[in-house]
């Protein structure tokens, strides 16, 4: 039988909101505390351009991406950030939305889920993490 082992655990509200944890993002000196939601289904982590600001960044001096969904477009901008989520520390490019109005702080795949063990247990409302790479 598998076994998988975690550093910590956090315990989130199981409510319409999805799975949210707080990450502490980090540029240069600047740092910020925010909440962000876990998202499978997101290829990257994607961060309100509010963030860029009070991290320092100048938004539009990064990589330009533009995502697509179902039924609209959204340009971004990345910035390589260290993320600190439950004590692992992990450093990725992220992207910034150019839109004000997008208040969204999402943790993905590229930069995130892929750097990390993860154990959700979604009826008790607990979320398990690790390192990738730590036994």
């Amino acid at each position: 039988m598998p076994h998988l082992s975690f550093t910590s655990a956090h315990s989130y509200a199981n409510d319409h909101n999805g799975v949210a944890l707080p990450v502490l993002l980090r540029s240069g000196a600047s740092q910020v505390s925010i909440v962000a939601s876990v998202d499978t289904g997101a290829s990257f982590c994607l961060f309100a351009s509010e963030i860029a600001e009070r991290l320092g960044i100048d938004l539009r001096s990064g990589e330009p991406k533009r995502f697509r969904t179902a039924n609209s477009s959204l340009d971004t901008f990345g910035h390589e950030v260290e993320m600190t989520t439950m004590g692992v520390v992990t450093v990725a490019m992220v992207y910034f939305f150019v839109d004000p109005l997008v208040i969204k702080n999402v943790l993905g795949r590229v930069g995130w889920l892929d750097r990390v063990r993860l154990g959700l247990v979604d009826h008790d409302g607990t979320i398990y993490l690790a390192p990738y790479d730590q036994d």
